[in-house]
């Protein structure tokens, strides 16, 4: 049985698609002893003894005992929920974590100063990837020798979602934070360090005669202090089905993930490769939450947790920043 000591509060900012699927996950989590819910009426067919209703998070904020802020609500309200939760909360939060440096300071501030106590991280959910976590120990492991050139493809595929959803609306959307900031997370993660320099350039051919008010395609290249290079694409208005396209190229193999399956290449022969055709990519809009919550059981890592959650985000606002300023940039690095 698990005691009352080690059990976690949770309050739910936000209950779309996404929000719906992690309130399902802590309602049958034993760990989880209490829900607070800001939305009650979008839960009818999910209410259980646990779920509370608490319009805004009062109940929540002045319950006792460890506590977690699980945040998916619009993106332009992400960081507003962190500055104000996280010196007291750990928070799960749907990228993007927020927009610009002055907020991503005031998140970083916080943190500093209660000295990394909480547990901040973002659901990347092409964290969950099997097969992107297998390539990313065997470039750790050496066996793709080093790594010169790494490409990524966010192929949005939901147009509507751009034209007729709250995208549309938005005052300041980012397709890259948006979207391309998942293959991002992923370069960074393979690679194992920050870019030093990032250039970007878009358009916005597809959506240009609709209300999106926003580039609809963006196009980054990172440059490493080893002289490799990345590019990550974020294309939401491609005629394409929802994927995610991958290439990483090291001077002894080569990885490519896209619609034909998962490959490695250990030779330069096209018959070297084995296709191993992937069903899916992750489990869902919740997948992260298991290895969240454990992480909070063990206590460990929250500093090197949320600097990658920091830098990350560094990383994809200074792509922004390049397009905006129409020039390479440098990235800032947080320590």
């Amino acid at each position: 049985m698990i005691s009352k000591k080690n059990k976690i509060a949770v309050g739910i900012v936000g209950l779309g698609n996404t929000g719906k699927q992690h309130l399902r996950f802590y309602i049958k989590n034993n760990y989880i002893e209490k829900i607070f819910v800001s939305e009650i009426k979008k839960t009818k067919k999910l209410i259980n003894t646990k779920v509370i209703n608490d319009k805004n998070l009062i109940k929540f904020n002045k319950t006792k005992g460890k506590k977690l802020l699980s945040i998916s609500n619009y993106d332009k309200d992400h960081s507003k929920f962190i500055i104000k939760y996280l010196n007291n909360n750990h928070i799960f939060v749907e990228k993007p974590m927020c927009r610009n440096f002055k907020q991503l300071n005031e998140i970083y501030k916080i943190a500093k100063k209660n000295k990394f106590k909480n547990l901040l991280s973002s659901n990347l959910v092409l964290r969950d990837s099997k097969i992107f976590n297998k390539i990313k120990k065997k470039i750790r492991n050496g066996e793709f020798g080093k790594i010169y050139y790494f490409e990524g493809d966010y192929l949005y595929g939901r147009l509507k979602k751009l034209t007729k959803g709250w995208r549309g609306l938005d005052k300041d959307y980012s397709v890259t934070l948006g979207g391309g900031i998942h293959l991002i997370d992923l370069m960074i993660n393979f690679f194992g360090q920050l870019p030093e320099f990032v250039e970007t350039y878009s358009n916005k051919i597809v959506t240009s005669k609709n209300k999106f008010k926003f580039k609809d395609f963006t196009q980054s290249n990172y440059f490493f202090k080893s002289g490799a290079i990345a590019k990550i694409s974020s294309n939401f208005g491609c005629v394409h089905k929802h994927q995610h396209v991958l290439k990483v190229y090291g001077t002894k193999k080569t990885f490519i993930y896209d619609d034909m399956g998962a490959r490695i290449f250990n030779r330069r022969d096209p018959s070297s490769a084995k296709i191993h055709m992937v069903k899916k990519l992750y489990n869902g809009k919740d997948c992260l939450l298991p290895a969240f919550l454990k992480n909070l059981k063990t206590k460990k890592n929250y500093k090197k947790n949320v600097m990658e959650e920091i830098n990350l985000m560094s990383t994809s606002i200074s792509s922004d920043i390049s397009l905006m300023k129409n020039k390479k940039v440098k990235i800032k690095k947080y320590i």
